[in-house]
């Protein structure tokens, strides 16, 4: 009885976890300039795409988390972030509005 009890409340977990997407307004508020990635991870869940290399001892990479409606896109230097952008599409055929900062050009 105890195994069936524990059983049912691992999978209503599962999908209450399921059923709330990190990719919200207030969790792209919580990552700020400066966060190591796994400070961005911690918040948003692992990305979909990751992409980086590094030449001269800097590093950079390239996060990118998504799902249906919200794409949360974050830069980092030598394992900073140091630059963030989210797009919400509301309709199909609607253009993305887009939130957020991008370092200026030096």
């Amino acid at each position: 009885m105890r195994l069936h009890r524990s059983f049912g409340v691992v999978i209503l977990l599962l999908c209450l976890a399921a059923c709330g997407s990190r990719l919200s307004q207030e969790n792209f508020d919580k990552i700020r300039e400066g966060m190591s990635q796994k400070e961005v991870r911690e918040i948003l869940g692992e990305p979909v795409n990751a992409s980086g290399g590094s030449v001269l001892g800097l590093s950079g990479e390239e996060a990118v988390w998504k799902d249906e409606k919200t794409t949360i896109t974050v830069h980092f230097l030598n394992d900073k972030l140091v630059s963030k952008r989210m797009s919400q599409t509301e309709k199909k055929g609607t253009p993305p509005k887009e939130e957020g900062r991008s370092q200026p050009d030096k």
